[in-house]
C-alpha cells in the first residue's frame, strides 16, 4: 500500500482518464476541467451510470496541502464501478496550490467564497467558477475532503467551536440528521483502531467557507470530513476512501468497490 501512495503522489496530474477510468466499468466517464483556460484549471471526472441520479460531487484539495483526499479520489475511481447514479470527482480544486504543497496561492480559498469573477485574486475567481460548477452539475450532495492538525478534543472545542479538527465530519446543523448519524456508525464500524474513530462536529455557519455556501446558495446537502494530519499518510488515505464509499452507499449510488 504504502509503495502505491508513493506513486500516486509523484504521478503527474494528467495521469488518470476517462479510458483508464472506464475499461471494463459499467459507468462511462467524461472529462471535465474546472476553469478552462485559467491558470486554476483542473481536471475533474463525471462518472455516470445510465441513470444519472443520484448524483454526489467528491472535492479535495481546497487546500492544497491537504493531500490525503486526493489519493483517495485517484484510488476510489480506478477502482469503482458504478451501475446507478453519478459520482463527480474533483481530487485538486486548488491545483496550483497542491502541485507546490502549499495551503493556498494567494489567500486561503475556503475563505472567500462564493468568490468573484473579476477580483485579480486567484482563489477569488477559483471559488467563483468552483460554485458554478457545483450549480451546473445540480447534485444531492457535496462531500469536502480535508485535514486537521488537531484531535477532537471537547475542551478546546468548546473554547474555539469554529476550528477544525481531525477525525470528524463536520456540519452547520447543530441538530444532526439521521442520514448523517447513520453514515457515521457505518463509517466507524470500519475503523479497528477506535482511537481513530470519526465524531461529528458542529461548526457555526460561516458565510465564506465552501460548504456554507453550497448548502445555503445552491440548497445542496454538503458535508466535510477532516482526517488527523498526524496520523500516517497511507491511513489517513484509507479513511478518506471509508468516508467516500460510505457517503455514496449512503446517497443512494449502486456501486461495487474491489482493489
Amino acid at each position: 500500500m504504502r509503495y502505491l501512495l508513493i506513486m500516486f503522489f509523484f504521478i503527474p496530474v494528467t495521469f488518470l482518464n476517462a479510458q483508464d477510468l472506464t475499461k471494463g466499468k459499467n459507468h462511462f466517464v467524461i472529462d471535465y476541467l474546472l476553469g478552462e483556460k485559467e491558470e486554476y484549471e483542473t481536471p475533474c471526472y463525471i462518472l455516470i451510470s445510465d441513470e444519472e441520479y443520484p448524483k454526489v460531487v467528491i472535492d479535495a484539495c481546497i487546500h492544497g496541502d491537504e493531500i490525503a483526499g486526493a489519493l483517495a479520489c485517484d484510488s476510489v475511481m480506478k477502482y469503482i464501478n458504478i451501475y446507478k447514479g453519478t459520482v463527480v470527482f474533483v481530487p485538486k480544486v486548488n491545483i496550483k496550490a497542491y502541485n507546490t504543497f502549499v495551503r493556498e496561492v494567494n489567500v486561503d480559498l475556503n475563505q472567500v467564497f462564493p468568490g468573484n469573477k473579476e477580483s485579480t485574486l486567484y482563489e477569488d475567481r477559483l471559488a467563483f467558477d468552483f460554485m458554478k460548477l457545483i450549480k451546473e452539475l445540480e447534485p444531492d450532495l457535496v462531500i469536502n475532503l480535508h485535514e486537521a492538525w488537531t484531535r477532537f478534543n471537547e475542551k478546546l472545542y468548546q473554547k474555539q467551536k469554529d476550528k477544525s479538527f481531525g477525525q470528524t465530519i463536520i456540519t452547520n446543523i447543530d441538530t444532526f440528521p439521521v442520514f448523517l448519524t447513520n453514515t457515521l456508525e457505518k463509517i466507524n464500524s470500519e475503523i479497528k483502531n477506535r482511537e481513530n474513530i470519526f465524531r461529528i462536529q458542529y461548526f457555526p455557519y460561516k458565510p465564506n467557507h465552501s460548504m456554507d455556501n453550497i448548502i445555503e446558495k445552491l440548497k445542496v446537502q454538503s458535508y466535510t470530513v477532516e482526517t488527523l494530519r498526524t496520523l500516517p499518510i497511507e491511513e489517513r488515505v484509507n479513511y478518506q476512501i471509508t468516508c467516500i464509499l460510505e457517503f455514496l452507499e449512503a446517497a443512494g449510488i449502486q456501486f461495487t468497490f474491489i482493489k
